[in-house]
């Protein structure tokens, strides 16, 4: 008996064990259930349209911050969409059970990604690759439309939205994908060669007055590929039924042609009778939106690799120096034009603007958004209708279905995101010009005060700064003792994020101030002819040019910046004004510019003229060498005592580090005293430095690295790029060292 009791509870056991795993068994797989399958597919529907809503929001600010975090933040969002709506779309595909708003929320999602107008690519290699951007936007639309094939076939209640928004979704795949080719070098060779032909003989304009802008027949609209290529189709079809089509071997086939007549040129504005760009534009203001997009036409003429007769860049030069500073605030009008130009510049190649404001797209755009609408409308009586499913998650307390709700916060982000779109796009430089032009061209405008008041009202509003506006600064004195954490700076981590090196910590940024704008744009203006020196000139004005020279002629310039930052910093610590007082402003520039100069080394060696491998090699040498020239001289005051001793001292005690890395920080403690003790005078001090770092930037701006000087635009902005913009239209160059 005992036996069997024994028996019965071993079976009890064995039972109960078994009844366990099945349970647990059981868990496993409801893992997998239709419903939680559904819920995960709901959570990626909302993430990814929140992800496509910061996008539209928050891209257009690249342009206007530098914060390596909120780069990492557009970044991280950029590509996540691309990735999670892939999976998404592929979990719809597969769920066990079908749901008739899976097309709708797939619609709803791809049109989201693709109406990211304020960002099209994160970077100017995705405008290079847009073969292989387009090909993987293809391949998701086609993996919709098989869902959608699905719930056709099967005759589920979806056929009336999905065709509005897949109208919608077709227009906006078609936008992103020219987009990204037109802002290609290769699309950008071809499409500018009208401009390159064109410019190539406007210099024959006849007289020129850059002040009433007489002569400057820059193109603004009118030459855009459709017109040209309608042009010559129709030219050639007449000529082919007359009979009278030959081919001349003639210099002028090869030269694409434009009807004047159908130009909008910037004489033609400046020259314009009416009153909104008349009496209603005192300053020039609405008509320099134009001379902006005229100048950002040349500059992209730059980045495709066609180069200006000099008579051209002579041109431009007056137009600037004769034209913009021509008046003693005219420093002021001059940057603003810059600022507005490379605004252009940044949404042609990482906005769709460019595309969109092509002739004849606003029109289709407005279209676009009144499908938008019916597409809304329809989805939103469908939810009305909808019928249950068997597999769905449990209504929310107030009665209300969770899919309905996640379709609603779908189409509510979506509304939003259109509603953003084209609020961004109305108050677009894109569409100042747009405006202005018709201005011109349509002289029932011109007569209508409503329309003036419009332009006028629309021209006036900024919706962002058109850059960061400030200068970025490093101080080596201060920051070459840095080391970033092994944690994220290892040869595993290399592979994957951009690494720091020793002694690179930014100091803070400051706002570019009135007076470093000012003394800069003087100086272009006063004191430079086309040929710039490095530094050269200023000493040779303040007459200290024999004593200090030798500082110009080193091996490399990022070996000369940085032994001018040196001495620099050393006066700035032996000699410092006080704000307000006398030679506070070259001091300000001097030392803003010196910090700025300094962090173009440390920061972004593809903006100066040495190799960038080169300028890290030097940055990196100086480091190992400070190290040791100032070893346990923990603060400034120590470290200043120890560059006041003689060079020579300081040369044997560095015995460790070579000739090269003991040249740099010794030249540059001999010419901080050199400039203390010689000069002596503080007013002369920082006069001498302020206009040395002045001509020295300008000589450093000039470049033909067009591609580094785009990718910075993404990334807040330079100050040099502003410098390089106009250098670049002026036809300013650089002169090697005299040794």
């Amino acid at each position: 008996m005992r036996n069997l009791m024994e028996t019965n509870q071993k079976t009890d056991m064995a039972l109960a064990t078994i009844r366990n795993c099945n349970v647990m068994l059981g868990n496993m797989k409801s893992l997998k259930t239709p419903v939680r399958m559904l819920l995960q597919i709901e959570v990626l529907v909302i993430f990814t349209s929140f992800l496509s809503l910061l996008l539209v929001t928050f891209s257009s600010w690249r342009r206007r911050s530098n914060n390596k975090k909120f780069q990492l933040f557009i970044f991280m969002a950029y590509s996540l969409s691309t990735f999670l709506l892939t999976y998404t779309l592929g979990l719809m595909h597969d769920a066990p059970s079908r749901n008739e708003l899976f097309p709708i929320w797939g619609m709803l999602l791809m049109i989201g990604f693709g109406s990211t107008d304020s960002i099209s690519p994160y970077s100017l290699d995705d405008n290079e690759q847009y073969k292989r951007n387009n090909w993987q936007l293809l391949a998701k639309s086609i993996w919709l439309i098989w869902l959608i094939e699905l719930y056709f076939r099967d005759g589920f209640k979806v056929m009336a939205p999905a065709q509005c928004l897949f109208i919608v979704l077709g227009v906006k795949i078609f936008e992103r994908a020219r987009a990204l080719m037109a802002a290609s070098r290769q699309s950008l060779q071809r499409n500018t060669k009208v401009i390159a032909d064109y410019m190539s003989r406007e210099h024959q304009s006849g007289e020129v007055d850059p002040v009433r802008m007489t002569g400057y027949t820059y193109l603004v609209r009118g030459e855009e590929e459709k017109w040209v290529n309608y042009y010559v189709r129709v030219k050639r079809f007449i000529k082919k039924c007359l009979w009278k089509w030959k081919v001349e071997i003639t210099a002028s086939n090869y030269r694409m042609t434009l009807d004047k007549d159908k130009l909008i040129t910037i004489e033609k504005v400046w020259q314009y009778k009416g009153r909104l760009l008349q009496g209603g534009d005192p300053r020039n203001k609405l008509k320099d939106i134009c001379l902006s997009f005229a100048l950002f036409k040349l500059l992209r003429l730059r980045y495709a690799g066609y180069s200006l007769p000099q008579e051209v860049q002579k041109k431009t030069r007056m137009l600037i120096l004769h034209g913009l500073l021509s008046q003693e605030d005219g420093y002021r009008r001059a940057f603003r034009v810059i600022e507005v130009e490379l605004t252009f510049l940044f949404d042609f190649f990482y906005t769709k603007y460019g595309f969109i404001f092509h002739l004849g797209r606003l029109m289709l755009k407005l279209m676009e958004f009144i499908t938008v609408i019916m597409g809304i409308w329809t989805t939103t009586s469908l939810l009305k209708y909808r019928h249950n499913h068997v597999y769905q998650l449990p209504n929310t307390p107030n009665a209300l279905g969770v899919e309905k709700l996640v379709t609603s916060v779908m189409i509510i982000l979506f509304v939003i995101m259109e509603l953003m779109q084209f609020f961004f796009m109305g108050f677009s430089e894109w569409a100042k010009v747009t405006w202005i032009c018709k201005y011109v061209e349509k002289k029932s405008w011109q007569e209508n005060m409503w329309i003036e008041r419009m332009i006028r009202a629309i021209c006036g509003v900024r919706l962002l700064k058109p850059w960061e506006r400030n200068l970025r600064q490093y101080s080596f004195l201060e920051s070459y003792s840095y080391k970033p954490s092994r944690l994220l700076n290892n040869e595993f981590t290399a592979a994957y994020i951009d690494q720091t090196r020793n002694g690179q910590i930014q100091s803070v940024p400051i706002k570019l101030s009135e007076e470093v704008n000012q003394a800069v744009f003087h100086a272009l203006k006063w004191k430079y002819g086309t040929k710039l020196e490095n530094g050269q000139a200023s000493l040779r004005k303040n007459d200290v040019f024999e004593k200090l020279s030798w500082a110009c002629w080193l091996e490399t310039q990022t070996q000369v910046i940085m032994v001018w930052h040196i001495a620099t910093s050393f006066c700035e610590n032996q000699k410092p004004v006080r704000s307000g007082s006398a030679g506070w402003t070259n001091f300000l520039v001097a030392t803003s510019l010196s910090k700025y100069v300094a962090y173009l080394v440390a920061f972004a060696p593809r903006l100066l003229p040495d190799h960038p491998y080169v300028v890290e090699y030097v940055f990196d040498r100086v480091i190992i060498a400070a190290k040791i020239f100032f070893k346990g001289r923990k603060t400034m005051e120590e470290r200043v005592n120890k560059m006041k001793g003689n060079s020579s001292s300081a040369h044997e005690e560095s015995n460790s580090s070579s000739a090269h890395e003991e040249t740099v920080i010794i030249l540059g403690a001999q010419l901080g005293n050199q400039l203390v003790n010689d000069l002596k005078d503080e007013e002369m001090i920082w006069m001498v430095l302020a206009d040395f770092w002045v001509e020295l930037i300008l000589y450093v701006a000039p470049s033909d690295n067009a591609k580094a000087h785009a990718e910075h635009l993404s990334r807040g902005g330079e100050f040099v790029t502003h410098l390089w913009a106009l250098l670049s239209h002026a036809g300013i160059q650089r002169d090697p060292p005299s040794i």
